[in-house]
């Protein structure tokens, strides 16, 4: 059945939520969830306890990004795919304070090598596991 707003409205005090099949991260397999940006950040308005958040979509922008880390503040761990870009780590940077940010991963991203370097020198306390092409 398809997640609804009306579905996440019970999930306010989830810790951990894995949305989308676990085999998405593997190449060559393309299966997948349909959530796209609208329906993360209702999540993350509506999960704010949320402490491990993974979304295998490929519906998913640097919009997702900057919900999840704008409002989940008791993230440690973050794992999305999609089309994501330099910019999420702009966003990451942006964020005045997300102290307990541990691990942020990206899958089919858009990320470059250098942005994911700078990124690692700019916020040393957050391990990157990025898929770079």
């Amino acid at each position: 059945a398809a997640l609804t707003a009306e579905r996440c409205n019970g999930w306010r005090c989830l810790s951990y939520l894995w949305l989308g099949p676990h085999k998405l991260m593997q190449r060559g397999v393309g299966a997948e969830c349909g959530i796209d940006d609208e329906g993360i950040d209702f999540i993350a308005s509506a999960c704010t306890l949320l402490q491990d958040l993974t979304v295998a979509s490929f519906h998913l922008t640097d919009a997702s990004v900057d919900s999840c880390v704008r409002r989940l503040r008791e993230l440690r761990r973050l794992r999305l795919s999609g089309a994501i870009t330099d910019e999420c780590f702009q966003l990451l940077r942006s964020v005045a304070k997300q102290p307990r940010l541990e691990s942020f991963s990206l899958w089919f991203s858009g990320v470059t090598p250098a942005a994911l370097e700078q990124a690692r020198w700019d916020m040393p306390w957050t391990y990157f596991d990025v898929e770079l092409e």
